[in-house]
């Protein structure tokens, strides 16, 4: 048999028919793709990161985008780019604009910390600038704390749409040197130059890009990394000189008529993709999205290895492989893959487990039953209609830009400004939940009320339900309030301990509770002294070189032991102690839907019955049951009696502060 060229038979010219549309296989890659970030976000096991979707995404877009672009100046000699950015702008916008509206109008749904942003993520999002806002407000991706922003995985779409306005333009400018300088010296322009210098210029782009990801990559700047258009375009670059090296006919790859007839190239075709996917799937089974990884080459790795999956599957469509990935259930996915990826973050934090009541795999597939249905009624409804709308007077790109600002002019209309406030003392504004989750404990004392003569004094002391509680309390006759609280801190020491997921680590001014205590109590000499403690008793926390936890005989002594030094001293002045039980909790959730340890309730009652047991062997001292009057029904309540009494499941709202005073003030006053 007489060996041929390698290279890709060139086919004679064909109607486009559009990208990937005609090659099913890159559909499955699409689906693989938005199959491994629905695993992340979803906590699916063994899947930590399957953020590198968005990787595959990104390569995949980079390789279409400049075989179309190629494929022009292969056709035209020149490259149309205001046609390009209309058909960029059909594909994208409309359904972005429907689902960030929707998330605009919707938004009671989402909890109060996730949209304390919104306004200015739905803005940005409309001129996908989402990724350096997310910069700007330091917004932390791989955080398992607070609840992030609905419209947050717009970032990658921003990364996208900057790629496509500045890619066509670097082409165009270099197509316009090649041809001025063929021009000069009497000779045609050849294709061959073309992609070769493309190849070069999108190599060189990929190795600035992959450098400046190993020098910026530190703990400090990891999401800077992580959200940044420079240290992510090497994924989009990586396909884009793929594609220049690789790619000769688009046309005819789309036709599915370009094959190899060499059986070494063809074996190499048929190989290279399922090396690809081994080595993309080992990635998202091992990676935790550290910034040692980052460091490391994380990103090139995975990006050359999406290469190698979307590269031979196009040029050799009949492999293994590509067979594989043209399933139909695979190619059904890949079509409404834009709408999936739109519509799964926002469905998926509505569809929680609190809602819900369910989690693990139940949830799940939920959500991902709900994402896929309202994705192909996006499809069907909005974004098909839109890509085949040939208006014949319309100016497509003005019409564009005006509906993302009359969009951002409504979204700001509807949603108000924050009020920052002018002072550095903490305020009703302030993130008590990012607080709570410090690495430095805070100490924050009221300014003293003034006390008229017979007042009860009464000195507050706890963690930051209690500050909160004393941040927002109204008027109490009667009562002098002096606050000793300090968020971050009960009376657990040692460490380090984990909260949500975390390992932090305990902090000084948390082990210095009894001698700054014995001091406050000394000089106020309170009539009441009220106790307000629990939230990092519940913890997983480190004593003596291993993990332990309440409801561990050992570590229940100690904590036994903590509470009675805690009571003799708060108590030696003479002053009547309340204690309040540890309510409820659901700060956060796990990516399935379950509760992270501090948050179960059989450890809340554990603290519970362990207070009641040490506080009822004491006749100076009781016991205030704060879990039943914010959980009446016997589980973590959101709304009680149509007040919602909690900001962010742990601390109470001032609402709940003034809903909660007349209650408080009855048990503390003499009986």
């Amino acid at each position: 048999m007489t060996a041929v060229s390698a290279a890709p038979i060139r086919v004679g010219p064909r109607r486009y028919v559009g990208p990937g549309q005609a090659i099913p296989a890159l559909d499955g890659v699409r689906a693989i793709a938005v199959a491994l970030v629905l695993a992340d976000h979803g906590g699916v096991p063994g899947l930590s990161g399957g953020f590198l979707g968005v990787d595959v995404f990104f390569v995949l877009s980079g390789f279409l985008i400049t075989s179309l672009l190629l494929d022009e100046v292969g056709r035209t000699g020149r490259i149309g780019l205001k046609g390009f950015w209309i058909r960029r702008a059909r594909r994208l916008l409309p359904a972005l604009l429907v689902m960030v509206l929707a998330v605009v109008a919707l938004r009671e749904l989402f909890s109060e910390e996730s949209t304390a942003n919104l306004r200015e993520d739905a803005v940005a999002a409309f001129f996908w600038m989402s990724n350096w806002v997310f910069v700007a407000q330091h917004t932390d991706y791989f955080s398992q704390g607070a609840p992030p922003s609905p419209l947050q995985h717009t970032w990658s779409l921003a990364v996208e749409e900057q790629f496509y306005v500045l890619w066509p333009l670097l082409i165009a400018a270099v197509l316009a040197g090649l041809a001025a300088l063929a021009y000069r010296r009497g000779v045609p322009l050849s294709q061959r130059v073309v992609r070769t210098a493309v190849f070069v210029l999108a190599a060189g782009g990929v190795v600035a890009s992959a450098t400046a990801t190993f020098f910026l990559s530190s703990d400090a700047t990891l999401n800077r990394v992580y959200f940044g258009t420079d240290t992510r375009v090497q994924a989009l670059l990586v396909g884009a000189a793929a594609a220049a090296l690789v790619v000769r006919d688009w046309r005819g790859l789309t036709a599915g008529l370009v094959i190899f007839r060499s059986r070494w190239a063809r074996w190499v075709a048929w190989s290279l993709p399922a090396v690809g996917l081994v080595v993309l799937f080992s990635a998202a089974r091992m990676a935790t999205g550290s910034a040692a990884e980052f460091r490391s080459g994380l990103l090139i790795v995975v990006a050359l290895a999406a290469v190698l999956v979307i590269a031979p599957v196009a040029l050799a469509q009949d492999g293994p492989v590509a067979r594989l990935l043209s399933a139909g259930p695979l190619v059904g996915l890949g079509a409404i893959s834009y709408g999936v990826y739109l519509w799964h973050w926002p469905i998926f934090l509505v569809l929680n487990g609190e809602r819900t009541g369910i989690e693990g795999w139940e949830l799940f597939a939920l959500r991902c039953a709900a994402t896929v249905a309202v994705a192909a009624v996006s499809w069907w409804l909005i974004e098909q209609p839109i890509r085949e709308w040939r208006p014949a007077f319309v100016p497509m790109l003005p019409l564009a830009a005006a509906t993302a600002a009359t969009a951002a002019v409504v979204t700001m209309t509807v949603l108000p400004v924050r009020m920052v406030p002018a002072t550095t003392e903490p305020g009703p504004e302030v993130d008590i939940a990012a607080l709570v989750g410090a690495e430095v404990p805070v100490e924050v004392t009221r300014a003293p009320r003034p006390s008229a003569p017979g007042d009860l004094r009464v000195a507050v002391f706890g963690d930051s339900i209690a500050w909160t509680l004393m941040r927002y309390l109204p008027e109490t006759p009667g009562l002098d309030f002096a606050d000793y609280t300090t968020i971050g801190c009960g009376i657990a020491r040692g460490g380090p301990y984990e909260y949500v997921g975390q390992e932090l680590p305990q902090k000084p001014e948390c082990d210095e509770w009894p001698a700054r205590w014995a001091q406050r109590v000394g000089h106020e000499k309170p009539d009441v002294v009220l106790l307000m403690v629990g939230r990092w008793e519940v913890v997983d926390r480190m004593m003596e070189g291993q993990w332990t936890h309440i409801g561990e005989a050992g570590y229940d002594a100690y904590l036994r032991g903590e509470l009675n030094r805690a009571l003799d001293i708060l108590g030696s002045t003479g002053a009547r102690v309340v204690v309040t039980t540890e309510p409820y909790n659901r700060r956060a959730e796990k990516p399935d839907g379950s509760l992270y340890p501090e948050d179960q309730p059989k450890r809340v009652e554990t603290w519970n019955a362990l207070l009641r047991s040490v506080v009822d062997k004491r006749p100076n001292a009781t016991v205030l049951d704060l879990n039943k009057k914010l959980s009446p029904n016997g589980y973590y309540q959101t709304r009680v009696d149509g007040i919602r009494v909690r900001s962010d499941g742990v601390h109470p709202t001032p609402e709940a502060v003034e809903w909660l005073t007349p209650w408080l003030v009855d048990a503390l006053k003499p009986e």
